[in-house]
């Protein structure tokens, strides 16, 4: 996830690349529309949106595991 937006530094954004950083994202997106205290400052809401509306229907890993 990048720093503090991705489209206002004229970069593309890191895609959702598992199931749990999607959930994540939902999550986070749910806090905001409920009203509740962030936890991703560095993220606008639109961005969040996008990112989940890019992942849907894709198949993605429970967990991304790192290269070693």
């Amino acid at each position: 996830m990048p720093g503090k937006g991705c489209k206002k530094r004229g970069r593309k954004h890191t895609p959702i690349t598992s199931e749990k950083q999607q959930g994540l994202f939902g999550a986070e997106l749910a806090r905001r529309r409920a009203g509740k205290e962030r936890r991703m400052k560095g993220i606008t809401t639109a961005e969040l949106e996008e990112h989940l509306r890019e992942s849907k229907g894709k198949k993605l890993p429970k967990r991304k595991r790192k290269k070693k």
